[in-house]
């Protein structure tokens, strides 16, 4: 994991595993990637399943 703070203040952390991650602050952005590795955890577990349903459509005389 590497990191770099600009001018203006923004971190930014680039992590193997998430990314790239910017935000206001050192802190935050850590946290953030916390987060994103937790949620990345949690969907290779099976801990969040979601399931897309939709049905199509169809136009026209029957």
């Amino acid at each position: 994991m590497s990191s770099v703070i600009t001018q203006d203040g923004t971190c930014i952390i680039i992590d193997p595993e998430v990314g790239e991650v910017s935000a206001r602050s050192m802190e935050e952005a850590e946290a953030e990637v916390r987060r994103r590795k937790a949620l990345r955890n949690l969907r290779s577990d099976g801990g969040l399943n979601i399931t897309h349903r939709h049905s199509e459509i169809q136009s026209g005389a029957a």
